[in-house]
């Protein structure tokens, strides 16, 4: 089956086509052969190889030239340098050079792997996403940046890097576990409430706890979302400015996905720091209590308890706060981090700072922050008992 939407991706002076389709894994074969490489790196995590991975390589070999599968171990906690590194190697030792087409094929953490892979390999390879997950096909693979985790958070070490293109199929998430489709509903939801407004009503009658969604219904949600974030970033390729938006829930959302080990996913981490930010909103006089409730609904729908999990540790989650990656857009102000908070559904808050001017972002006391946090752990401890 064709691709059925076809859009271009612009940032400023990047772009880049993003190809959706339905059961098309012979047009994600054919437009692969078309950028004529040396030979194809398919890098995927281990469980996605034994999906995807091997059948796209060997495709890939008959179709296009020579390919390799280079595989990493399944897991937030090995998306790092090291495994970088070793992948880098792996790539080298299979002939790999300035002509070769970096393949990422998985979700979120393979896409960031492979495409800091790509920008380090040479000083700079192509590379084109086939993204396998719902977070990944609808934001992770929208983007320019590139990044791993360090051990005080994530995305801390990475760079910019420009994808060739993203070649989609929903027929791949017919494999993901609730789990991974609830995650990617975390990131809808953000679209809706911070930046897309309209989505909200039709997205709350879609959306529900069990995860199970038609093939039409992930279209609609994907191509919403693409719409969702070309409007913030069709000016700020580097996600600087207007983009930061796009960082909604993500302060607290990362601090409980690192904090758990990877037992939270990346959108359900999400899901929860929105909660959050709402209730920092609200009690810093700038949201009210509707707005609360808003996100509290709309992440149970997607099948989020809007609560801390009871496994993860809230004190390493408090300290984790301190090393968001939004630090350093602000004047730096005494126990104060930046969040991007909302008063209203698609209506951000934003502070004067010069030279840039206006940012999405609040100077927020980590005090408050954390009380927040504790009060959402005291929630999920009362739910667990």
């Amino acid at each position: 089956m064709p691709f059925t939407l076809n859009r271009l991706i612009t940032m400023e002076d990047a772009s880049f086509p993003y190809r959706l389709g339905t059961d098309c894994i012979d047009d994600i074969v054919a437009r692969l052969a078309a950028h004529d490489a040396s030979s194809y790196m398919v890098l995927s995590d281990t469980a996605v190889a034994e999906l995807y991975g091997h059948d796209l390589a060997a495709r890939i070999g008959k179709e296009a030239g020579p390919a390799h599968l280079l595989t990493h171990e399944v897991g937030e906690r090995h998306k790092g340098l090291t495994t970088v590194g070793a992948l880098a190697d792996q790539a080298l030792e299979k002939g790999a050079d300035r002509r070769t087409v970096i393949v990422a094929l998985g979700g979120g953490v393979t896409g960031n792997i492979a495409g800091l892979l790509a920008s380090l390999l040479f000083r700079g390879v192509r590379f084109v996403h086939v993204p396998t997950s719902l977070v990944a096909q609808m934001d992770s693979v929208l983007s320019l940046k590139q990044a791993v985790n360090a051990r005080l958070g994530k995305n801390l070490i990475g760079t910019f890097h420009q994808p060739v293109e993203v070649l989609a199929d929903t027929a791949m998430l017919r494999t993901l576990p609730p789990r991974e489709i609830r995650s990617g509903m975390g990131e809808v939801i953000k679209n809706a409430v911070a930046i897309r407004p309209t989505m909200i009503d039709r997205l709350g009658s879609m959306l529900n706890p069990q995860a199970r969604y038609d093939d039409d219904t992930l279209r609609w949600i994907i191509a919403e979302s693409l719409a969702a974030k070309a409007d913030v970033t069709v000016d700020d390729r580097h996600e600087r400015r207007s983009g930061l938006v796009l960082e909604y829930g993500h302060t607290t959302g990362h601090a409980i996905e690192h904090a758990s080990g990877g037992q939270v996913a990346h959108g359900a981490g999400v899901a929860l720091g929105m909660v959050v930010a709402a209730e920092v909103s609200r009690r810093l006089g700038h949201a009210d209590a509707e707005l609360v409730a808003l996100h509290r609904d709309l992440v149970a729908a997607g099948g989020v308890e809007p609560v801390m999990p009871s496994y993860v540790d809230p004190v390493l989650v408090k300290h984790l706060l301190a090393y968001d990656n939004k630090r350093g857009y602000l004047d730096n102000r005494p126990g104060h981090t930046p969040m991007v908070l909302l008063e209203a559904p698609g209506r951000v808050l934003h502070t004067e700072s010069p030279p840039t001017g206006p940012l999405p972002l609040v100077p927020v006391p980590l005090a408050l922050l954390e009380e927040v946090v504790d009060e959402t752990t005291r929630q999920g401890m009362h739910l667990a008992a």
